[in-house]
């Protein structure tokens, strides 16, 4: 066999093994819940609980990282930040930080980024 037919098959054979060496991790994601027009979700009670367990107390507070998530703050901070978007729900900024490949991905979870979808579905009230 010639040095350039060797050459090949051992770049086919790195070649299979690259390519059937790859796996795949299949990612599971809860489907939020869809919006209930005769329980519409709470921005203090069901949206702020999420940013009160974590997101506020450090990174996300008065004076750090925005938005400020605090609870005198957070829903001005994130209608005038440009954070939310009503007319794409699913485009806005809070929500796609959330989910799976988003910058906040790690800090929260499908559940939360769930309501806070709902919640901009339902129009992003402040109530």
């Amino acid at each position: 066999m010639d040095k350039r037919k060797f050459l090949h098959l051992i770049m086919l054979i790195a070649g299979m093994l690259v390519l059937f060496a790859c796996t795949y991790e299949k990612i599971q994601f809860e489907a939020p819940v869809p919006p209930d027009p005769t329980h519409p979700l709470s921005y203090s009670a069901d949206i702020q609980t999420i940013w009160d367990k974590g997101c506020n107390i450090g990174c996300h507070r008065a004076g750090a990282t925005p938005p400020d998530l605090s609870a005198a703050n957070s829903y001005n901070a994130l209608m005038t930040g440009g954070f939310v978007d009503t007319v794409s729900p699913a485009q806005s900024v809070i929500y796609t930080s959330m989910i799976s490949g988003g910058s906040m991905a790690t800090y929260t979870n499908p559940k939360d980024a769930g309501k806070v979808l709902v919640w901009i579905q339902e129009g992003a009230k402040n109530n």
